[in-house]
């Protein structure tokens, strides 16, 4: 996995798991929401969306999480891997609560300077509606990515799972081959023969 990206509804845990993985892999993460608007959730043009995917594609390593589907083309055509968090969306709704309150007020390094979490009804509703719209739209867009590894993560269990197969991976590639035991073993091993 060189070029992640996650997608998935509001309070799904996108940048949580983006965080996780970047730390494991030693990736550079780029938050949507932080790129595509300005102070003041003033959102930025489609095409400018557009130039900044193209240039962050351009990258040799990375994950980028955020939905956004009218401008999804360029990351998802170079990336190796789709994570889809099709987490349900009254678990979704409780979080995106949860994080207002915890961050009322308050700046996050996921979203622009200038910009504070906000709670209306209007995001709510999206949330709650997203398996009706927003999940169908992914499942059309991922059918021409097949050729992609897609993971397709429904649970904070298999969310969990993930990222201890990940952990494991990370730290597999990290052992030396020649430790100093197996260095040892070997050494006797041709002592022996000679």
């Amino acid at each position: 996995m060189e070029k992640i990206v996650i997608i998935g509804p509001p309070g799904a845990g996108k940048t949580t798991l983006a965080k996780e993985l970047g730390r494991m892999l030693k990736m550079k993460v780029f938050h949507l929401d932080r790129l595509f608007w300005q102070r003041g959730w003033k959102g930025k043009t489609r095409d400018t969306r557009i130039d900044i995917l193209q240039g962050l594609v351009r990258e040799k390593r990375w994950i980028i999480e955020g939905t956004y589907l009218s401008s999804s083309e360029p990351r998802l055509e170079a990336a190796d891997t789709i994570i889809f968090l099709d987490i349900p969306p009254l678990l979704c709704l409780q979080r995106v609560i949860k994080r207002h309150f915890n961050y009322h007020g308050l700046s996050r390094r996921d979203i622009p300077e200038g910009c504070t979490d906000k709670l209306t009804l209007r995001r709510m509703w999206k949330v709650l509606t997203f398996p009706l719209d927003g999940r169908r739209t992914i499942k059309q867009k991922l059918r021409n990515y097949m050729s992609k590894r897609i993971i397709w993560l429904r649970s904070d269990k298999k969310v969990e799972e993930f990222l201890a197969q990940q952990e494991q991976d990370a730290n597999d590639k990290r052992q030396p081959f020649f430790d100093r035991t197996r260095f040892q073993c070997l050494c006797k091993r041709l002592y022996q023969c000679w």
